[in-house]
């Protein structure tokens, strides 16, 4: 993670870690951050149980990996300092996409195919 990333997590046990890559250190839209809730929680127990639950989020600089002194954060653990913010998706939906390319000596040959959706 760099500096302007955000960090993602669920409460639930066995989750993934979601981080959404911002290298402009801009504002992060909303709906990018309910997208990656439902990507975090489609990645955890929730998905098997068909349970949706809060995720967090926070800022890269908030995350971790060594406990204040006196205390101990196992293997593969972390520690979260400052405020946590919460978001509830609203579903538990995954999508997926095909994507292609076409080779420049191929382009004359699809040229007017696709239009734009507005058009």
């Amino acid at each position: 993670m760099l500096k302007g990333d955000l960090f993602m997590h669920s409460e639930m046990a066995g989750a993934a870690v979601t981080i959404i890559k911002n290298p402009t250190n801009g504002v992060v839209p909303p709906i990018t951050l309910n997208e990656a809730a439902i990507f975090e929680l489609c990645h955890s127990h929730s998905w098997e149980h068909k349970v949706i639950t809060s995720v967090y989020w926070v800022h890269a600089d908030q995350v971790s990996k060594t406990a204040p002194t006196g205390m101990f954060i196992s293997t593969g653990s972390f520690m979260i300092r400052g405020k946590r913010n919460y978001i509830t998706p609203s579903k538990l939906e995954l999508g997926f996409t095909i994507m292609f390319n076409l080779n420049e000596e191929s382009l004359a040959n699809h040229i007017g195919e696709r239009k734009p959706r507005l058009a």
